[in-house]
Protein backbone atom coordinates (compact mmCIF):
# COMPACT_ATOMS: atom_id res chain seq x y z
CA UNK A 1 0.00 0.00 0.00
CA UNK A 2 1.58 3.60 -1.02
CA UNK A 3 0.56 5.98 1.61
CA UNK A 4 2.82 9.25 1.54
CA UNK A 5 2.37 11.90 4.35
CA UNK A 6 2.76 15.39 4.06
CA UNK A 7 2.04 17.24 7.73
CA UNK A 8 1.32 21.00 8.19
CA UNK A 9 1.21 22.93 11.39
CA UNK A 10 -1.36 26.07 11.39
CA UNK A 11 0.22 28.81 14.31
CA UNK A 12 -2.40 30.65 14.30
CA UNK A 13 -4.94 28.10 15.32
CA UNK A 14 -2.81 24.83 16.88
CA UNK A 15 -4.24 22.40 14.64
CA UNK A 16 -2.30 19.61 12.97
CA UNK A 17 -3.07 19.25 9.12
CA UNK A 18 -1.94 16.30 7.32
CA UNK A 19 -2.33 15.17 3.71
CA UNK A 20 -1.52 11.98 2.98
CA UNK A 21 -1.95 10.32 -0.47
CA UNK A 22 -3.42 7.36 -1.45
CA UNK A 23 -3.34 4.89 -3.72
CA UNK A 24 -7.04 4.29 -5.85
CA UNK A 25 -8.29 2.17 -8.53
CA UNK A 26 -6.61 1.30 -11.76
CA UNK A 27 -8.01 2.91 -14.67
CA UNK A 28 -9.38 0.42 -17.12
CA UNK A 29 -9.22 2.73 -20.09
CA UNK A 30 -5.42 3.50 -19.98
CA UNK A 31 -4.80 0.94 -16.82
CA UNK A 32 -3.35 4.30 -15.13
CA UNK A 33 -3.29 4.48 -11.36
CA UNK A 34 -5.43 6.73 -9.81
CA UNK A 35 -3.96 9.14 -6.87
CA UNK A 36 -6.16 11.22 -4.01
CA UNK A 37 -5.16 13.59 -1.54
CA UNK A 38 -6.52 13.31 1.68
CA UNK A 39 -6.46 16.03 4.21
CA UNK A 40 -6.79 15.59 7.97
CA UNK A 41 -7.60 17.78 10.36
CA UNK A 42 -6.29 16.69 13.68
CA UNK A 43 -7.24 12.83 12.88
CA UNK A 44 -11.17 13.86 13.42
CA UNK A 45 -11.94 15.46 10.15
CA UNK A 46 -11.63 14.14 6.95
CA UNK A 47 -11.29 15.16 3.05
CA UNK A 48 -11.12 13.32 0.07
CA UNK A 49 -10.51 14.62 -3.18
CA UNK A 50 -12.30 11.62 -4.91
CA UNK A 51 -15.56 11.83 -6.75
CA UNK A 52 -17.73 9.49 -4.33
CA UNK A 53 -16.95 12.02 -1.51
CA UNK A 54 -17.95 15.24 -3.52
CA UNK A 55 -21.40 13.20 -4.02
CA UNK A 56 -21.40 12.17 -0.19
CA UNK A 57 -19.35 14.53 2.34
CA UNK A 58 -21.83 13.40 4.85
CA UNK A 59 -20.16 10.19 4.51
CA UNK A 60 -16.56 8.55 4.52
CA UNK A 61 -15.20 7.39 1.04
CA UNK A 62 -13.36 4.12 0.45
CA UNK A 63 -10.04 5.62 0.98
CA UNK A 64 -10.85 7.28 3.75
CA UNK A 65 -12.50 4.18 5.53
CA UNK A 66 -9.22 2.47 4.68
CA UNK A 67 -6.51 5.45 5.82
CA UNK A 68 -8.65 5.27 9.13
CA UNK A 69 -7.86 1.52 9.07
CA UNK A 70 -4.23 2.10 8.31
CA UNK A 71 -3.41 4.62 11.00
CA UNK A 72 -6.06 2.34 13.58
CA UNK A 73 -8.50 5.18 13.87
CA UNK A 74 -12.26 4.33 14.77
CA UNK A 75 -11.77 0.52 14.79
Amino acid sequence: MNLFCYIHYSMKKEKQIIKYRQMGSRNKKTGKLNYYTITSVDHKKFECECLGFQYRTYKDCKHITRLKYLLCIDR
